[in-house]
Parts: C-alpha cells; structure tokens; sequence
C-alpha cells in the first residue's frame, strides 16, 4: 500500500495543482467529465460482471446435473483406483 501511495502521489499532487490553477466553472466542467466517465465505466463494469455472473451459474448448474446424475462417481473413483494402484 505505501509503494502504491509513493508512486501515485507525485501524480495526484500535479493534477490538484493543475485543477486549482483552473477557474471555478472550468474546475467544474473538468469534475463533471470526470463523474461522467466513472459513471459509464461502472455501467460497462456491471454489465460485464453480470454476464460473467450468468455464464457461472449456466456452468454451476450444469456441473450441478451432471453430479446429481452420477457421472462423476464413475470418472472419480476410475481415477482413484487408477492412482491407488499405481502407488501400491
């Protein structure tokens, strides 16, 4: 955490500088781009997100079907034997 503050610093203490130099609408113009920028990158963020979110659940549910069904009994304990034969 202080490396990330060592290094960032330097930055945020230039553009403070050069927000303040700046004339009161102009600041806040400036502010609000900013706002509006942070606020479609959230939208874009959520709408990934909630993709991501939907393709695990699809995922969960199919490993969820194919456990309930047994499959993964009859891999699992081939496997098993497999690797306990080997060894002794």
């Amino acid at each position: 955490m202080d490396t990330v503050n060592e290094f960032l610093e330097p930055y945020i203490a230039q553009a403070l500088d050069l927000l303040a130099g700046l004339d009161v609408w102009l600041q806040a113009l400036v502010l609000l781009t900013i706002v509006i920028f942070v606020i479609v990158g959230l939208f874009v963020f959520m709408k990934k997100f909630i993709k991501l979110f939907l393709v695990l659940a699809v995922l969960a549910a199919i490993f969820w079907f194919v456990y309930t069904q047994g499959y993964l009994d009859n891999i699992l304990a081939i496997n098993f034997s497999n690797l306990l034969t080997n060894l002794f």
